[in-house]
């Protein structure tokens, strides 16, 4: 039993019913959204309620109440005659500019243009194939197994994946407005919009939500919960498709904020220094040095910005296409291509800031990295030169070349062992160390363990009548060596021996490193003053050919 209610219409109380109320105020709410965007619209869609006001009033007056549904839709069909706007205006006093001469206009025949909208009334999904259907005129069925076929079946010469479809389908629903208004839904069928047109799609759709829904076999209701079935599947996995996306977007987008946030607030202020505690140059420093740069380049903030823009935007498509398969969302319509223009713009603008910064890191990374090494070199240059000075040797010459010292290849195998070492290419290297002790007066002897890859290196020393004795190096690269030769020996006399011998034995995988001993014998000292050194080249001839030497273990002996 329909419930009746009483409306106060142009101030004259109706008793109508609740549906007919409900597409009375439908017609009526129609007409005027219809007829805003027209000039003189407005004017048009009041005449319109004031004649529905009369012919509700005439219906009171015969006693035919409560109104129902299928009054109002008489009400409607008379409306819907462009004669009855021209009859009420020239009772009223001659044709009105706004309804007769207007009303014709407007409302006689008209062939409209058939446009593409998704189909409310026949969607699996979001209407976007059904639409597609009216549009072309054939059967929805037809395009729904023709996109099923792109998208899972090997079809010669095509070749489109199941993702290329899945991504135009999200695209045009997002694209494709969806026909809910009658005009909008006569347009999407290719009828002309005409008051005639408007009132029957406007009861049609009336009579569609009254009519019960047939009875049908149980095989078309095997089929029809089956294909139900698969559209709630296919709806789980797109809405599981988009979200996963949007939850890319949106993890996209605070990384690029906190990224931003953490390069800028961070580094750019300093406080990663006082953080790790790094007040002079340490391992990883130029890395650092190298983030405080990107930190603070103009060209980091607007690629960073132009991602984020991007990234926002990716995230608010994907969420408003996951409400379009849910039912709730609207149709973007033209607002999808500024969205995509900006999201586009931004990733151009993004990727050539990315680029340009790029290009201006790599320059500048080797600047760094470059001023790094020389930084660490002259730090580590200092260590060697204190660990000399520590020692008592002097440097006299230094050029072209790379070190003072090293470990890791003395002759006793100890790879802790620091020993003096000079290494370069430089045919110009020159590499002199000296130190000069007091002593008692005496005759002495000059011992040190010595190596090189070439000709030139010697130990010296100067007596007190400043004559300079000195000892060549033998030559035995990095292998061999005297020192290493008296330890096999040794070892092969006596298996049994353990400790040095055994170490320097065993040496470089028993093949050890070049190592030798040199002496300068009957240095005679007279004024308690003692001067000697080792260079890389002949003191007599200056003669040099190798690239590195290396010499440790100097001992000085009285010899009487």
């Amino acid at each position: 039993m329909k419930k009746n209610i009483t409306i106060n219409f142009f101030g004259t109380l109706y008793a109508i019913d609740e549906d007919a109320y409900e597409l009375l105020n439908r017609y009526l709410g129609d007409m005027k959204k219809y007829f805003s965007r027209k000039e003189g619209g407005e004017e048009i869609a009041d005449d319109i309620e004031h004649r529905v006001a009369e012919l509700m009033l005439e219906l009171k007056n015969d006693g035919r109440e409560p109104i129902d549904i299928e009054l109002v839709k008489e009400i409607i069909g008379r409306i819907g005659n462009p004669e009855e706007l021209d009859d009420v205006a020239s009772e009223e006093g001659g044709e009105s500019p706004t309804t007769g001469h207007r009303g014709r206009e407007w409302f006689s025949e008209q062939v409209s243009k058939k446009r593409l909208y998704c189909n409310p009334d026949d969607k699996m999904l979001c209407g976007v194939l059904s639409g597609i259907s009216c549009y072309l005129g054939i059967d929805p069925v037809w395009v729904r197994l023709a996109v099923v076929a792109l998208a899972i079946l090997p079809i010669p010469f095509i070749y489109i994946s199941f993702w290329t479809v899945l991504i135009v389908y999200v695209i045009l629903a997002l694209i494709i407005p969806e026909a809910k208004t009658p005009e909008e839904r006569l347009r999407m069928h290719g009828k002309p919009v005409t008051m005639e047109n408007l009132n029957e799609e406007i009861v049609s759709s009336a009579d569609e939500s009254e009519r019960p829904a047939p009875k049908r076999s149980k095989s078309s209701t095997f089929f029809d919960g089956l294909v139900q079935v698969l559209v709630v599947l296919i709806k789980a996995f797109l809405i599981f498709m988009l979200a996963s996306l949007a939850l890319g977007g949106f993890a996209l987008l605070l990384l690029v904020l906190f990224g931003a946030s953490f390069f800028g607030v961070f580094f750019n202020s300093g406080l990663v220094r006082h953080t790790l505690g790094m007040g002079s140059l340490g391992m990883g420093d130029s890395d650092l040095m190298i983030l405080e740069h990107i930190a603070g380049n103009g060209l980091t903030w607007v690629s960073g910005i132009a991602f984020f823009v991007a990234a926002l935007v990716l995230v608010i498509l994907i969420v408003h296409a996951i409400m379009r398969v849910m039912g709730k969302g609207k149709s973007l319509g033209r607002m999808l291509w500024i969205y995509l223009v900006v999201f586009f713009v931004s990733l151009i603008i993004g990727f050539s800031s990315l680029v340009g910064f790029g290009m201006e890191m790599d320059y500048t990374s080797k600047q760094i990295h470059q001023e790094y090494r020389e930084q660490r070199e002259e730090q580590r240059n200092q260590e060697e030169i204190d660990w000399l000075t520590d020692r008592g040797w002097e440097v006299i010459a230094h050029d072209h070349t790379n070190s003072y010292m090293k470990r890791s290849e003395h002759y006793s195998g100890d790879r802790s062992k620091e020993y003096i070492d000079g290494f370069s290419e430089h045919p110009n290297m020159l590499y002199t160390v000296e130190r000069t002790v007091r002593i008692t007066p005496g005759i002495y002897s000059l011992e040190a363990a010595v190596r090189t890859n070439g000709e030139g290196p010697e130990i010296y020393a100067f007596n007190s009548k400043g004559e300079r004795l000195s000892a060549s190096f033998p030559v035995y690269a990095n292998y061999g060596g005297e020192i290493w030769q008296e330890a096999m020996v040794r070892m092969e006399n006596d298996s049994t021996l353990t400790g040095e011998v055994k170490r320097i034995a065993e040496a470089n995988r028993k093949r050890g490193h070049g190592w030798s001993r040199v002496h300068i014998n009957n240095i005679e000292v007279t004024d308690s003053i003692i001067r000697y050194g080792v260079t890389n080249r002949n003191g007599a001839t200056g003669y040099w050919n190798g690239t590195w030497f290396s010499a440790t273990d100097f001992k000085l002996s009285k010899v009487k």
